[in-house]
């Protein structure tokens, strides 16, 4: 078997070629600079059109310092300590919660009118005319529902046209109905009946222009505005907390948030004055009633002193009665205080008022049941709250009856032994009287009476006194009750929109346009199982390689298949060259071991892969160089050489030579291609070509040509598909087994091995035809070199081919090879 003449290069120096630089990658962009560019302008394009399609994104945002009683919230109104006994204690997540709230939000929609919107076209974006619309729609009869909508276009100062009306709630579209209407005039439409009314905003500039008017249900707006508002403390530390918002309309999101401030300070406020007013209409009460005693002792008083007339008491009557007052006084107040204790005990055990407030009355001397009651009072408030956005049958509320009945039946406990201790002073205070009463015993009777009743009128007047004072206090708290809230900042922001990133969007196109046409051919790369190279056919047999023959166009070769030129410099004519000087040198090798080298047989695996075309254009250039040479046809089945050179249904050939109908001469035929080449052609198709290739005279044939001929080229059948090529090998001094890139499947090559190391083919060597691979400089081995010669030297690959140097670069990512 004939020694390779192109020995390949050591592992190491093959997995160098597999690495791709730097300077591959600018000439893969480069070759393919149309692709990159078109997807990169697209892109672009794409994201163009978002930015501009896209309504820009404003946020604001509002801080707030949230008075937490934890944490020394309540200082400002240290001044009026002691008229605050009632007021609850705060802490920043309940407000927190509150300020969440659905009803909060819903007060802020309705001062706002948040529920109808109003947009228009700009260019490729819509923008909302929130406070900037120059029409305002009224929905006469809106169910409140689901929303409704309908485009306005005003055609002049005073008319108006009405059209594609909306039904969410009907899910019904009306688009072919046009209404004009004037301002001002109600309409009646599909979506009912409406009022277009014009404002100071409309001018010319707004006529013929569409405006989208849509009409939200309140509770759907609410919820809408709830997801868009985000609230949040900002330091768990302090009591600061954060409402931000992010709209298309700027104007409209600071609206919203200062609203939402607004709707919280006053639903706080109001929380805090239902208290007052509560205690307020309670002192009033006891007023009416301790004013009515009073006037009722000051007549007691002017009968007595008119029927009996009295003017004076004498002093020392005066200092005794003035130690029985005291005493008295002293028992009156505790059954004041005790008549107190025994009302707010009855006004407790009262089942209708289990959720009312507690009236607050300073009368009660302790300290501990005024502090429980102020607890209550604060959870009383609490439960409302919560009932507004939960029923009495949540956990949180049951939890919370629950707590109020303990703390309830823990007041009556503490009124009950604040009774007992109070009854115990009346009685002692009782028995000192008594002792004072057995002195003055012995006074007139008439004096006595006077000054029991003049007793009677001053402890009622001090009640009455201390009554009126409670009431300013009451009145007082009325009026100073303050929000919950500090605000910091209201709602601001910059005017610089936060989405869409303009630039980063453009940056993310500009590198996804680079990134599409890559992938897309990373991707046929890795589909592509054919051989892509030298490489693949070194890397998977050990079959000797003669050579590769570039991918040449159409136009350059002629009718009969030629496209070597005589004096030509282009890449094919080189190659083919190339491989003659590389047969030349396996010819010398083989003389020297005493063989020939003088026929050679052309097969492949598939019919495509165009050894029919190297043969005939490697027998060219043989001619070229002065050396006589014939082509046979063998391929007695599809006559491809034969049909090439326009003789498909010649009768003369080696089929009628083999059947003896003619001889060598008569079948030898001249070509148009060079004078010293000479063609035999397949002639008629036999029935049974394999047992015609296997005649004798076959091998008669052969010698004779050998003798006539310096080379003997046998076109033949393709060895995948039928047994001729392996039948023709006996006549042969070298095998050529053409390959074509970009066809044959690398999972073909084992196959082609087995052949190698079975021995079915003399000197079996591989031609790849059909490369895309460039070589400049010094080629690896012997190869063509673009007019720089041949020679042995260094190899550096330039593929023209995008989809290979992909191969090669994805090959490298999923498998590296270790150096």
């Amino acid at each position: 078997m004939t020694e390779n003449p192109i020995m390949p290069q050591q592992a190491n120096e093959e997995e160098s070629f597999e690495a791709i630089t730097l300077h591959d990658i600018i000439e893969i962009f480069f070759n393919n600079w149309r692709w990159f560019v078109a997807s990169v302008l697209l892109c672009l394009g794409v994201a163009y059109f978002y930015l501009q399609s896209t309504p820009k994104i404003y946020k604001r945002e509002a801080m707030l310092l949230i008075k937490d009683s934890r944490k020394g919230g309540d200082l400002e109104m240290t001044a009026f300590s002691d008229l605050a006994g009632f007021q609850s204690r705060r802490n920043v997540d309940n407000e927190l919660y509150i300020i969440q709230s659905r009803r909060l939000m819903m007060e802020v929609v309705k001062k706002l009118n948040l529920t109808t919107n109003y947009n228009t076209k700009q260019g490729l974006r819509t923008v909302s005319l929130y406070k900037q619309s120059p029409i305002e729609v009224e929905f006469i009869n809106f169910d409140n529902k689901l929303g409704r909508s309908m485009v306005v276009t005003p055609l002049s100062e005073k008319q108006v046209e009405l059209t594609d009306f909306f039904d969410k709630y009907l899910e019904k579209r009306e688009q072919k109905m046009k209404i004009k209407a004037n301002f001002g005039d109600t309409v009646s439409t599909p979506i009912g009946q409406i009022v277009v009314n014009k404002t100071i905003l409309l001018d010319s500039t707004y006529y013929g222009k569409e405006i989208n008017v849509s009409k939200s249900t309140l509770e759907t707006t609410a919820n809408s505005y709830r997801k868009q508002v985000q609230s949040g403390i900002v330091n768990k530390q302090a009591s600061v907390v954060s409402i931000s918002m992010a709209s298309a309309s700027p104007r409209r999101a600071e609206d919203v948030i200062n609203t939402l401030i607004e709707a919280y300070n006053e639903d706080a406020i109001k929380d805090k004055q239902s208290v007052s007013q509560i205690t307020a209409e309670f002192v009033a009460s006891r007023l009416e009633v301790i004013g009515s005693e009073l006037g009722k002792v000051d007549r007691d008083i002017a009968s007595i002193k008119q029927s009996n007339r009295i003017i004076d008491i004498e002093s020392e009557a005066t200092r005794t009665v003035g130690e029985s007052s005291k005493y008295k006084a002293e028992s009156l107040s505790l059954e004041n205080q005790i008549t107190t204790a025994d009302y707010i005990r009855t006004y407790l055990q009262d089942p209708s008022k289990a959720h009312d407030l507690i009236p607050m009355v300073a009368s009660i001397a302790s300290n501990g049941i005024s502090t429980q009651i102020n607890e209550y009072n604060a959870a009383i408030l609490q439960r409302q709250k919560l009932l507004q956005n939960s029923s009495e049958n949540s956990p949180v509320i049951q939890q919370l009856n629950t707590m109020l009945a303990g703390t309830r039946n823990s007041i009556i406990a503490s009124l009950n032994s604040h009774i007992e201790t109070l009854e115990l002073q009346l009685a002692t205070m009782r028995k000192e009287e008594s002792q004072i009463n057995s002195r003055i015993s012995s006074m007139p009777t008439q004096e006595k009476v006077m000054l029991d009743i003049a007793r009677q009128q001053k402890i009622k007047e001090e009640l009455y006194l201390y009554l009126l004072n409670k009431q300013e206090e009451t009145q007082l708290n009325f009026v100073i009750a303050e929000p919950n809230a500090r605000i910091i900042d209201l709602a601001y922001g910059s005017n610089n929109p936060i989405a869409p990133r303009s630039m980063v969007i453009m940056a993310m196109a500009l590198m996804l346009g680079i990134a599409i046409p890559f992938g897309l051919f990373f991707l046929l790369g890795m589909l592509d199982t054919t051989i892509r190279g030298r490489r693949d056919i070194e890397k998977y047999t050990t079959i000797p390689y003669l050579g590769d023959i570039p991918l040449s166009e159409k136009s350059a070769i002629t009718k009969e298949g030629v496209a070597v030129r005589e004096a030509g410099r282009d890449a094919i004519s080189e190659a083919f060259r190339m491989l003659r000087s590389n047969l030349t040198f396996m010819g010398v090798s083989a003389s020297k071991k005493g063989g020939t080298m003088q026929t050679i047989l052309f097969t492949s695996s598939n019919p495509s892969a165009g050894k029919t075309f190297v043969s005939t254009n490697l027998a060219t250039t043989i001619a070229m160089a002065g050396k006589r040479a014939i082509i046979l046809d063998l391929d007695l089945r599809r006559h491809a050489f034969s049909t090439q050179m326009g003789h498909s249904k010649s009768k003369r050939g080696v089929s009628s030579y083999l059947t003896g109908t003619h001889t060598i001469d008569e079948i030898i035929a001249k070509s148009s291609m060079h004078e010293n080449l000479d063609v035999i052609y397949a002639g008629i198709q036999p029935p049974n070509p394999a047992e015609l290739l296997l005649s004798d005279k076959l091998d008669e044939l052969i010698a004779e040509l050998r003798k006539r001929y310096d080379f003997v080229l046998i076109d033949c059948t393709p060895s995948m598909s039928v047994a001729d090529a392996i039948i023709c090998d006996r006549l042969a001094d070298v095998t050529v087994y053409v390959v074509r890139e970009g066809v044959l499947d690398r999972r073909q090559l084992p196959d082609i091995e087995r052949l190698h190391r079975e021995k079915k083919f003399h000197n079996m060597s591989i031609v790849l035809n059909g490369s895309q691979t460039r070589r400049h400089g010094y080629g690896y081995g012997y190869g063509y070199g673009y007019g720089y010669g041949y020679g042995y030297g260094e190899t550096e690959y330039k593929e023209k081919s995008y989809r290979k140097r992909m191969m090669n670069f994805a090959r490298n990512i999923l498998s590296p090879k270790k150096r």
